[in-house]
C-alpha cells in the first residue's frame, strides 16, 4: 500500500476553504453493462464511483431521480476477501478470533480484549472516536445502544468521527478499559468483507438492501437504486446507467519550493493550493492520491482554517513550538513536521523542495 505523507504550512490558513471533497459525480446516460461503463467514465472522468458516505450516497440518488433515470452502476465489484479499518487507516494489529468463511464479517472487542469474528447485521453496543479530544483516553465513546456494524458506522460518523480503529497492543487495552461499562462484545471498526472499488479506492461505506450482497452467482457487479439501497447484480446487465467521479485535485510532476508552490497553484485551470482542515480530509486526501497511484511522498499542502482555530493558546502570539506542540504542524519559515502512517515526525527547513497539491477550478 502506497502512503503518502502529507506536510502542512500555516501560511494558506488565511486563502478560501476547500470542502471534504476531492471528486465531482457525474452521469452518463444509455444503456451500458458494467464493462461498457467503466470504460466510459474513464474516458471522459476518472472510473466509476467510489462511495465515503451517506451524504454521498443521497446525491447520487438525486442525480437519478433528477434525471429520470432508474438503475446505476457504482464502482464496487467483488474481488478478494481483505480487512480493512472504517476510517480507512492500514491494518497493522489484529487479535481476530473466529472463522467468517466466505461471509462479510465485522470484529467486536471481548471484555478479555480478544476480538470476535461476527455477522455484521447482528446488533450490539459499540465503540466510537473522536478526532481532537485532548487526551487519549477521552477519545472513546462506548455507545450503549443496539445496532448493527453498519448502523454503528453511520452512528459514529455522524455523531463523533467514526467507529474506533486499533493500531497496535497499547491501543487495544485502552479501548478495552474504556469499554468496561459493557458487559458484552461491542463493534469496533474492523470489516472483513470481498468487494473492492475499481480505482483503488479505500472506502468501508456500504448501503445493501435487504438480503444482499448475495452469492457470486448472482452477481459481482453492483447497481444503485433510486431509494439508495445497493444490489449485487452480474456484470453483464446493460439496462443500467454509469455513475462516475472526477478527481478535483491536481499534483504537480516537479517539486518546488513553498513560495513557488503557492504561485503555481493560482496557474491555469488551478485555483489555489489545497487546504486540509482535519485528520480525516488528510486521510480521504491520501486515498485519493493511492487511487490515483501518486508515488508515495511528501507533498505542499495547507493548514485550513478550522484546524488553525482548534489551537489553544493561553495569551499572546503563536510560536513555532505551539504550533508543533498542538497540531504537529508547523508554520511558515519554521521547521516543517513531515508525517507518515507509523512513522515518527520528520523536520525539514521550509527552503525544502516539494511537489504541490492544487485545486482545481
Amino acid at each position: 500500500m502506497v502512503t503518502v505523507s502529507v506536510l502542512f504550512l500555516l501560511l494558506s490558513a488565511f486563502s478560501p476553504p476547500v470542502h471534504n471533497r476531492f471528486f465531482t459525480f457525474h452521469l452518463i446516460s444509455g444503456s451500458m453493462n458494467q464493462t461498457e461503463g467503466r470504460a466510459a467514465c474513464r474516458e471522459n472522468h476518472t472510473d466509476l464511483v467510489t462511495v465515503h458516505s451517506d451524504e454521498d450516497n443521497t446525491e447520487l440518488c438525486n442525480m437519478i431521480q433528477k434525471n429520470g433515470y432508474y438503475l446505476g452502476w457504482i464502482g464496487l465489484i467483488r474481488g478478494q476477501f481483505s480487512e480493512k479499518w472504517s476510517n480507512g487507516d492500514p491494518v497493522t494489529f489484529r487479535s481476530l478470533a473466529g472463522v467468517c468463511g466466505t461471509s462479510t464479517c465485522c470484529a467486536a472487542l471481548k471484555p478479555d480484549g480478544s476480538w470476535e469474528s461476527l455477522q455484521c447485521t447482528g446488533t450490539r453496543y459499540f465503540m466510537c472516536y473522536k478526532e481532537g479530544d485532548t487526551e487519549t483516553r477521552q477519545n472513546y465513546h462506548l455507545i450503549l445502544e443496539n445496532k448493527t456494524w453498519y448502523e454503528a458506522q453511520r452512528y459514529c460518523r455522524s455523531k463523533y468521527t467514526d467507529l474506533v480503529s486499533i493500531r497496535d497492543q497499547q491501543q487495544n487495552e485502552e479501548v478495552k478499559m474504556k469499554g468496561l461499562n459493557s458487559n458484552t462484545l461491542f463493534w469496533i471498526g474492523l470489516l472483513r468483507d470481498d468487494w473492492q472499488w475499481t480505482d483503488g479506492g479505500n472506502s468501508t461505506y456500504r448501503n445493501w438492501a435487504s438480503g444482499f450482497p448475495q452469492s457470486s452467482s448472482s452477481g459481482d457487479c453492483v447497481s444503485l437504486w433510486p431509494g439508495g439501497q445497493w444490489y449485487s447484480v452480474l456484470c453483464s446487465n446493460d439496462y443500467h446507467f454509469t455513475l462516475c467521479d472526477t478527481s478535483t485535485i491536481h499534483v504537480s510532476d516537479v517539486a518546488m519550493s513553498w513560495e513557488k508552490a503557492l504561485d503555481y497553484c493560482q496557474h491555469g485551470n488551478r485555483a489555489g493550493i489545497l487546504n486540509i482542515d482535519s485528520e480525516a480530509e488528510q486521510k480521504e486526501l491520501e486515498s485519493e492520491l493511492r487511487r490515483r497511484r501518486v508515488p508515495a511522498g511528501s507533498l505542499w499542502v495547507g493548514l485550513g482554517p478550522k484546524r488553525l482555530s482548534e489551537l489553544k493558546v493561553s495569551s499572546g502570539p503563536l510560536t513555532c513550538e505551539d504550533v508543533k506542540r498542538q497540531t504537529e504542524s508547523p508554520p511558515s519559515r519554521c521547521p516543517a513536521d513531515t508525517h507518515t502512517a507509523g512513522a515518527e515526525p520528520e523536520y525539514v527547513m521550509d527552503s525544502t523542495e516539494l511537489r504541490v497539491a492544487c485545486r482545481l477550478k
